[in-house]
């Protein structure tokens, strides 16, 4: 693979049964870095019973096997809103050291402080992360961090030392989840540490540490010639080169035969000018703008002003900046607002409900068993029957009933309000596919009268049979 490529829990005993869907449990999984690989990755790679590394065998030596065969799992929650989700302040939550294991015990081991965790080889400029995901989840949101310049791996991770990336759209390629960043200018070992974020009431979270390998350095957009390192080849850096004829300056000796002369002014004036991409032709390399404040919100080393990115809304904001802001909704991830989408209505919701057809779900119709009545409270079933041809992955039921649930299993309570009840998937059990059926247990105050009014991610679930 080409790297450097820029590439668009009172339970009663047997009640809390386990559904077709809870069966998959040890598949389902979720996912982390496979490019940079993660050390998780890169462990479970090894293979958890003869790992190649020592580090690996180490990290086994401290938790176990079992952290290697559950190498998608690598979880921590921030449960709130997505606004919120967006823009955690993880540092708040996950411990100095602990970052690695996103302060999960369970892989401590990947925590250790040393030099010798595997690395990929990588270079400054444009760079395509690539997730593994076992079970993809949305909505989300990326985050990435690089450690900072002067953070080496003897060092443990630390907040302090960790400088945010800008990250461009991610598209969803089979199993994998692709998006772009730019590299910063680096020089020997450093980590990448990637949060794939979830956007719902129980704020799952799954953290990938990545080690990379920069070497002596390359920076973004370098060139023979560019002495005080401006992007641009002109007068000053001529006038350096001058000041050290006749040596042996290093620096200056552009063609690398030990001394400052005749062929070095030639390299620097065949390379006069802009050193890197220029497209608006003002003089002053595309990178070093954006590294000013220019924006390229897709994150391909091209400023966006250059591009002509489209803007349905004509709010004087490009489609795809408010898309990876979390500012315009894109539920069927095809880089096209959802409300651009809906004004064409006739094509693209058809049923008028204010949903694109593409991001619902047909087909979902729902039971409901009581198991036990006595009087004033009952334990009850909601068994969901997905016949939609198509996987669930993520799942938000809301209905109305005139019963209140005290407890619940196999889901999360998110709210009961005015007699809508709310329920979302557990970490385990976040995908129904076709032709299962997924069932949810609860205890409840109230007459064991059927819900009503039932949906799923916001398209309805009929009764069944």
């Amino acid at each position: 693979m080409e790297g450097t490529a820029l590439r668009s829990q009172t339970r009663f005993t047997g009640v809390a049964t386990l559904s077709l869907l809870a069966t998959t449990a040890a598949v389902i999984g979720h996912g982390s870095l496979s490019y940079p690989p993660s050390r998780i990755y890169i462990a479970w790679q090894d293979g958890p019973e003869a790992p190649i590394s020592d580090a690996v065998a180490d990290a086994i030596a401290i938790g176990g096997t079992q952290p290697l065969y559950d190498w998608n799992e690598l979880v921590a929650f921030h449960p709130g809103t997505a606004d919120y989700q967006r823009t955690i302040d993880y540092s708040q939550s996950i411990p100095d050291g602990q970052l690695a294991s996103a302060g999960n015990p369970k892989y401590a081991g990947f925590d250790q402080v040393r030099d010798d965790w595997p690395s990929t080889v990588v270079e400054s400029g444009p760079f395509e992360f690539v997730l593994s995901a076992t079970t993809p989840h949305d909505p989300k949101v990326m985050r990435a961090f690089i450690t900072t310049a002067d953070w080496n791996p003897m060092q443990p991770l630390n907040w302090a030392q960790m400088e945010e990336l800008q990250l461009g759209p991610i598209t969803l390629v089979d199993q994998e989840y692709r998006f772009n960043t730019i590299l910063p200018e680096r020089t020997g070992k450093q980590a990448v540490y990637v949060i794939w974020q979830r956007l719902d009431p129980a704020g799952e979270g799954f953290y990938s540490i990545a080690d990379v390998d920069f070497g002596e350095g390359s920076p973004v957009n370098s060139c023979a010639g560019d002495l005080d390192s401006n992007l641009s080849i002109d007068g000053s850096d001529l006038t350096r080169l001058l000041a050290a004829w006749g040596t042996d300056d290093s620096e200056s000796d552009l063609n690398g035969d030990g001394l400052v002369d005749g062929p070095d002014i030639t390299v620097l004036l065949g390379n006069w000018g802009v050193c890197g991409a220029d497209c608006n032709f003002n003089g002053v390399a595309d990178s070093r703008e954006i590294a000013e404040g220019a924006t390229d919100c897709d994150a391909d080393g091209v400023l966006d002003a250059c591009q002509g990115a489209d803007d349905c809304d004509g709010n004087g904001q490009a489609d795809i900046c408010q898309i990876i802001d979390g500012s315009l909704a894109d539920c069927n991830s095809n880089l096209i607002p959802d409300v651009c989408e809906l004004a064409d209505a006739e094509n693209n919701d058809v049923d008028g409900d204010g949903v694109l057809d593409d991001c619902q779900v047909t087909g979902v119709s729902y039971t409901f068993e009581v198991n036990s009545d006595w009087g004033d409270g009952f334990v009850g079933y909601i068994n969901l029957q997905n016949d939609s041809g198509q996987c669930i992955i993520g799942w938000d039921l809301q209905f109305d009933a005139e019963f209140q649930i005290t407890e619940v299993w196999d889901a999360v309570l998110v709210s009961q309000i005015d007699g809508r009840i709310r329920l979302v998937n557990e970490a385990w059990n976040s995908r129904i596919c076709s032709d299962k059926t997924g069932r949810i247990g609860f205890l409840a105050e109230g007459s064991p009268i059927s819900p009503t009014n039932m949906t799923i991610n916001e398209s309805v679930v009929n009764p069944g049979q």
